[in-house]
């Protein structure tokens, strides 16, 4: 009821500056007046008028112009297409770890000296230690949504993490401390929120990628640490084609040097966010 009462009033209104021309209203089938009004506005005379509210449009124009803007509006107003939107968000890491060290006795002139475990056998021994870590994570995720209207999709998990709060409070004139234990719940989310338009086989997308994941041990970090990934762009390409959004690639060295020995790592860390968006007939 609200609706109608506003649009009435809309219409009410309008009719009231109506002083020449052919006043029309429109009863849109697929899209909104919202969303079609941006398209014709470039279209209308200059001393024409247009607005609207829902599926309605209300046109004030020359009876020439009406007729043009409403061969505009048979192409405009047609069933949205639908689409499978699909986004992988990949990363890859690289660890490696190389540790070299000489152990054993050395005999001197005036004795022998042992060098890190020398055993009882004396006599150097050379170790070289190497590890390497690969991981290979690829997140892919889907949704339909029709052409021109935005589309959410978001998974998570969430983790608990024990927290401990010490509270200083004085005694007797004594400093005494409490400790209190308690559960924080972190959490990581995954998903994307996107808008598409299409022109022909073309697209266009205002995309916004996000994946959290939980930090690996190897990472050292505290407890419920979290690796965040964002982005946020406008791209264009074909239908059915991967479109790179973009990526990010790191890497270190960290080497230590000691006596009779030393230790180097190397790590990698690549990562790649991917979009594709298909038709469904």
């Amino acid at each position: 009821m609200r609706a109608a009462a506003a649009f009435l009033l809309l219409l009410v209104n309008f009719t009231v500056f109506a002083q020449s021309g052919t006043v029309e209203v429109i009863t849109l089938k697929y899209r909104t007046a919202e969303q079609v009004m941006p398209l014709l506005r470039p279209m209308l005379d200059k001393t024409g008028s247009m607005t609207g509210m829902q599926n309605q449009l209300i046109v004030r124009t020359s009876p020439a112009n009406l007729n043009e803007l409403k061969k505009i509006l048979a192409t405009v107003d047609a069933m949205p297409r639908r689409l499978l939107i699909t986004v992988r968000q990949d990363a890859a890491r690289d660890r490696d770890r190389e540790e070299a060290q000489v152990t054993g006795r050395i005999v001197t002139g005036s004795g022998s000296v042992a060098v890190g475990d020398a055993g009882r056998d004396g006599g150097l021994r050379a170790r070289i230690d190497n590890t390497r870590s690969l991981s290979d994570d690829r997140n892919t995720q889907t949704i339909q949504v029709l052409e021109g209207n935005s589309a959410f999709i978001n998974t998570g998990q969430s983790v608990p993490v024990p927290q401990q709060q010490v509270t200083r409070t004085i005694v007797n004139g004594k400093n005494v401390d409490r400790v209190s234990s308690g559960v924080e719940y972190r959490s990581a989310q995954t998903g994307f929120n996107v808008l598409p338009r299409l022109n022909g086989d073309q697209v266009l997308l205002e995309i916004n990628p996000q994946r959290d994941t939980f930090a690996a041990p190897e990472q050292n970090l505290p407890p419920g640490s979290v690796n965040t990934q964002r982005a946020s762009t406008t791209v264009a390409g074909r239908l059915g084609e991967w479109i790179e959004i973009g990526g990010v690639a790191q890497g270190g060295v960290n080497q230590q040097t000691m006596i009779m020995g030393s230790t180097r790592e190397t790590s990698a860390d690549n990562r790649r966010i991917l979009v594709k968006v298909e038709e469904i007939r």
